[in-house]
């Protein structure tokens, strides 16, 4: 079947910062993606940002979107880095 629609997001951009994460300071990596409306594999409308936080230490995954939740303290640290991009 082929889709002549659809929503898609691209990486815009990676960075790394350091975290309080249960009394320790850590690096995460946050990842800001650029969510977009596609006709004909061709992005449209853009439809805003959208984050991802890893934590390699404790090997925690968050990413913002349908099903996932960023908890509120990782949120802000990611629009800071979404404001760069």
């Amino acid at each position: 079947m082929f889709f002549l629609f659809g929503f898609n997001k691209k990486p815009k951009g990676k960075e790394q910062r350091k975290i309080v994460k249960n009394g320790v300071e850590v690096n995460a990596i946050i990842t800001v993606y650029k969510r977009y409306f596609e006709l004909f594999f061709i992005p449209i409308i853009p439809l805003g940002k959208s984050y991802s936080i890893y934590i390699p230490h404790f090997d925690e995954y968050y990413e913002q979107g349908f099903f996932g939740k960023i908890p509120a303290e990782y949120l802000e640290i990611c629009e800071q880095v979404g404001r760069l991009y």
